[in-house]
């Protein structure tokens, strides 16, 4: 597509290798918003000057079915005339440490669509060592929906776990609440966050069915900006009128996570 890659003008600074804080993203159901979720987590902390931020994605078994964020966020334009590191492939031909695709203070470790193949999909081992090895000091996973992913929640120091409200989406995500339930009691930091939400949501039905507190709520975003995020380029929670509805539960969302 004839895309116009729209970006705010930034400082780039160089990426090191410190002591790591993990921030896991994943949704309770396919389509919960996980990746929005976790892009807009990630543009938030590119913000502090003192930190190197990484967005890394873990591709699950529906990758090849789904809208790739390589192609969401325009990538090929970020990246035009520089070159854009793979690193799931990397991780198999001799490791990623140093390496970074860093754009907009964001070091980005997504999918390609050159990866869209058995050969490239990774074992359990191989995506703990790309966790662990990639550069930056907050890395943002974006695990999707964690169908397949035990051995990469086990890596988290904390973890965003997104809800969307509709029954059937419940419904289907119901053993993933579960588990994260029990993971939330043997101790693991766990964020609550009710995503989409809207006038059409049966409050009393949907906490009855979650039995969870302290959730933070996200509004429902009308698709005109996303559409138009798109089609500039340009992660959504840059947009001035989703950021004046987001920023507030994502700062919440940041806070918690970085509680002791």
């Amino acid at each position: 597509m004839d895309r116009v890659l729209i970006r705010e003008k930034t400082e780039e600074y160089p990426f090191k290798t410190v002591e790591k804080q993990k921030i896991g993203v994943v949704g309770m159901s396919g389509g919960a918003g996980a990746s929005f979720v976790a892009t807009a987590l990630a543009k938030a902390l590119s913000l502090d000057k003192r930190k190197r931020i990484t967005y890394l994605e873990i591709p699950g078994d529906d990758w090849r079915r789904k809208p790739l964020i390589y192609d969401a966020l325009g990538m090929d334009k970020r990246f035009a005339g520089r070159a854009f590191i793979r690193f799931h492939q990397e991780i198999r031909q001799g490791g990623v440490r140093g390496k970074t695709n860093l754009d907009e203070r964001i070091n980005w470790g997504v999918a390609a669509p050159e990866d869209l193949s058995n050969q490239t999909k990774l074992t359990p081992l191989e995506n703990v060592r790309l966790i662990n090895n990639i550069s930056g000091d907050v890395i943002v996973c974006d695990l999707g929906w964690r169908e397949n992913k035990e051995e990469c929640l086990a890596e988290m120091d904390a973890l965003v776990f997104v809800i969307d409200p509709m029954p059937s989406a419940l419904l289907a995500g119901f053993s993933s609440l579960q588990e994260v339930k029990r993971r939330e009691h043997k101790g693991m930091k766990v964020v609550w966050v009710l995503n989409k939400m809207n006038p059409g949501v049966n409050k009393r039905q949907l906490w009855a069915f979650l039995k969870i507190k302290d959730t933070v709520v996200m509004p429902h975003i009308v698709p005109e900006p996303l559409y138009a995020a798109e089609y500039n380029c340009k992660i959504p929670y840059e947009l001035k009128e989703v950021k004046a509805q987001l920023q507030d539960p994502i700062e919440t969302i940041l806070r918690r996570v970085t509680e002791a």
